[in-house]
């Protein structure tokens, strides 16, 4: 697992109470993953707020297939093991745009 990979996830309700599949994309440096955590930020259909739009331009193997959003405000720590299937990657362009604004938001 590497830093920009978008990967599947159980995400959680901010109360706990459900949790819905949805993107996720990993924001933790390598070095950081080959531990037993990554961190992740949530990615949505609709706008959120402080979030970042992605699209297939953004993406390596250009399988997102619609316009969605990086949710800073969704951020969070998640054992590898509860992690699904890796779906596609940023470019590096946009995963340093990503990290920008991470620093900026949090």
């Amino acid at each position: 697992m590497k830093q920009g990979d978008i990967v599947w996830l159980k995400f959680p309700f901010s109360n706990l109470t459900q949790q819905k599949l949805r993107p996720a994309v990993v924001l933790s440096n390598d070095r950081y993953n080959k531990y037993a955590n990554v961190l992740l930020a949530g990615i949505y259909g609709k706008k959120q707020p402080l979030s970042m739009q992605i699209t297939n331009r953004d993406l390596e193997q250009k399988q997102m297939q619609k316009t969605s959003y990086i949710s800073f405000q969704n951020i969070m720590s998640v054992e590898k093991t509860l992690i699904g299937q890796r779906i596609d990657s940023l470019n590096a362009q946009k995963l340093q745009q990503v990290l920008r604004a991470l620093q900026h938001y949090c």
